[in-house]
């Protein structure tokens, strides 16, 4: 059995239920603020569960900090894995925002319809396809630019994160030139790095998003490449 990692799920977290969703509580941010790339902010906020149900009516808003001792709500649209990307600010509380089928730890965008999850151990495609569709899962389906745009800017959120590359879906493997989901669905949006996909028939079937020093644009890998990847759950 595969044994993975799941960073996400080291953090360790507790819903409070609010309305038709829920604020996931990130125990491991107390006293913590990620002051970079925010929204906005609301002032003014007594209640933490106001905060939650503030970003619940923002479809933008993917997590929120609660500035307790500012009495303020400090809204996101990526979530934030790394504590350590952040500085101390005392009673500070982190919540990320879950609605519908989308579960707790994974990354919600409502605007995008799209939940899905980060995983930072480094392993072949067929086990990390086969971590993914053990939980009914797939490789996560970048089908158009404001996809790749937040994908990209969530890897990008935490340190933790943007060092590696991830396997995505979609692959030609079998009728070389012609991608496709994993659906059999044809793949219209592409974001290649200069230089690829390279055609080499045979051997380069899957999409691999390079690291940070190329934007995360894709590239053509290989099957026996080690990398880490994404797994979307379909709601």
């Amino acid at each position: 059995m595969i044994r993975t990692l799941l960073f996400l799920c080291l953090v360790h977290y507790a819903p409070a239920w609010i309305n038709t969703g829920f604020g996931v509580k990130w125990k491991s941010f107390d006293d913590v603020l990620v002051s970079k790339s925010f929204m906005f902010e609301i002032t003014n906020v007594y209640k933490s569960t106001r905060c939650v149900l503030l970003c619940l009516q923002n479809e933008s808003c993917v997590s929120v900090f609660y500035r307790r001792q500012h009495r303020r709500c400090q809204f996101h649209d990526v979530l934030f894995m790394s504590p350590e990307d952040g500085e101390q600010e005392n009673g500070t509380m982190y919540y990320s925002l879950t609605t519908g089928d989308c579960v707790p730890g994974y990354i919600h965008n409502r605007l995008l319809n799209i939940c899905y999850q980060l995983h930072l151990d480094k392993i072949s495609y067929d086990d990390a396809l086969a971590d993914c569709t053990s939980r009914g899962e797939h490789f996560a389906v970048i089908d158009n630019a404001d996809k790749q745009n937040h994908v990209v800017k969530q890897i990008k959120s935490s340190s933790a994160a943007r060092t590696f590359s991830y396997f995505l879906d979609g692959s030609d493997a079998a009728n070389e030139g012609q991608w496709v989901f994993h659906d059999g669905r044809p793949m219209t949006y592409f974001a290649w790095r200069s230089g690829n996909p390279t055609g080499s028939a045979g051997e380069k079937d899957y999409i691999v998003a390079s690291k940070l020093d190329n934007a995360f644009l894709w590239r053509d890998g290989r099957q026996t490449e080690e990398k880490n990847y994404i797994c979307q759950k379909d709601l």
